[in-house]
C-alpha cells in the first residue's frame, strides 16, 4: 500500500506544470483573444447607437 502511495506522489511531481509545457501562454492568448472580441463588439454596438440617436 505504501508503494502504491509512493508511486502516485512521484509520478504527480514528474508532471510539468501548465507554464512550463506552454498551455499556460495558450489559455491566456484565448482569454485576451477573446476579451477584445467582446470589447471591439461593444465598441461597435456603442458607435451604431450613437449613429442612430444623432439621426433623430
Amino acid at each position: 500500500m505504501k508503494n502504491i502511495l509512493f508511486n502516485q506522489i512521484t509520478k504527480s511531481a514528474e508532471q510539468p506544470d501548465l507554464a512550463g509545457t506552454g498551455k499556460f501562454y495558450v489559455v491566456v492568448g484565448v482569454i485576451a483573444v477573446l476579451f477584445l472580441g467582446i470589447v471591439s463588439y461593444m465598441v461597435s454596438l456603442d458607435l451604431k447607437i450613437k449613429k442612430l440617436e444623432k439621426k433623430d
